[in-house]
């Protein structure tokens, strides 16, 4: 039954990476290599970065990733090397260990070697596909989501996510990536992961988000999200910042479903839901008069209460 879960765990994770990686290369196409697509991308390029919101954690605070990617990378994988350990998740280690580094690496290496050809005028031609911003902040985030205790996720989930959206959001507003690098950075990063996890991860199941908050609490980590990407897509071309604060959204929203699609539950979240359904199941039997059990049950006290000697059971003998 574990062996039959797990390779069905794996063939629909290979599967939604091929789906993520074939749209990661279709909106390259569209956003890079066709004129209506570099047309569309630029007309949201303009203003000062000093206009920003986001200015002021980057130039005064030095906000990661913003600034010092490289180093983000290394304490982000560090920290989540040393949860792992601690709780002897080796697996859930391996797959930090190595897809967060692919991650970053490959998101260079495509931008090195895709070009952006000038299909039309524009002072800015340099490749910018996928956003390596983006994707430091969005692999520290799958990483460290996938090993966090159970207990945590409920509160590292809601900051992490907040952070990846203001990077998204704040790259775009302050004119360093078009809308389509954000994007494709989410795709390109939550691809590896998937294909890290589906190679390495065992067949747990994985947690699901509606167990670990209540329905009015997600609702105020969602009205967050949004507060934080408005805030961080403001500035004064006030008509682009619906449009940088959806596309941080729904990337970073890509982000958390990859998390939580390869961050399985411990043996011991595994052994707690099954005492949880056991006791709910008993107490439910308790309480339905109909029930076979509570039918039986009330059978066998008329027998014991009519028959007392029959109730000692068959080693009983009358002298």
């Amino acid at each position: 039954m574990v062996d039959a879960t797990s390779r069905r765990a794996k063939t629909v994770r290979l599967s939604v990476a091929g789906l993520l990686i074939l749209g990661f290369l279709v909106l390259y196409a569209i956003s890079n290599l066709t004129a209506i697509g570099q047309w569309a991308e630029n007309s949201l390029l303009g203003g000062y970065e000093t206009q920003t919101l986001v200015w002021f954690p980057y130039d005064y605070l030095q906000f990661p990733p913003f600034e010092h990617g490289g180093e983000t990378v290394v304490a982000g994988l560090a920290i989540a090397v040393l949860i792992a350990a601690v709780q002897r998740r080796w697996r859930d280690l391996a797959i930090v260990a190595i897809a967060t580094p692919v991650a970053v690496l490959a998101t260079q290496a495509f931008k090195d070697v895709a070009g952006r050809p000038r299909l039309v005028v524009s002072p800015d031609v340099d490749p910018s596909y996928p956003s390596g911003h983006f994707a430091v902040a969005a692999a520290v985030t799958l990483a460290l989501l996938i090993v966090v205790p159970r207990t945590w996720l409920r509160w590292c989930a809601p900051l992490l996510l907040a952070w990846t959206v203001m990077i998204g959001a704040g790259v775009l507003s302050m004119g360093w990536h078009r809308s389509s690098d954000v994007m494709g950075g989410a795709l390109l990063v939550s691809a590896v992961f998937l294909i890290v996890g589906a190679l390495l991860a065992s067949g747990r199941g994985r947690i699901r988000p509606r167990r670990l908050w209540s329905i009015p609490a997600a609702i105020a980590i969602a009205s967050v999200l949004v507060v934080v990407a408005v805030a961080s897509a403001w500035k004064p071309m006030l008509w682009t910042v619906p449009i940088f604060a959806i596309v941080s959204l729904l990337s970073t929203a890509l982000v958390g479903r990859t998390a939580f699609q390869l961050c399985g539950k411990t043996p011991t979240d595994d052994v707690s839901d099954a005492e949880g359904s056991d006791t709910t199941a008993s107490d439910r039997s308790e309480q339905r008069p109909g029930h076979r059990g509570h039918v039986a049950a009330r059978a066998g006290e008329s027998a014991a209460s009519e028959h007392p000697i029959a109730a000692c059971g068959k080693g009983v003998q009358l002298v």
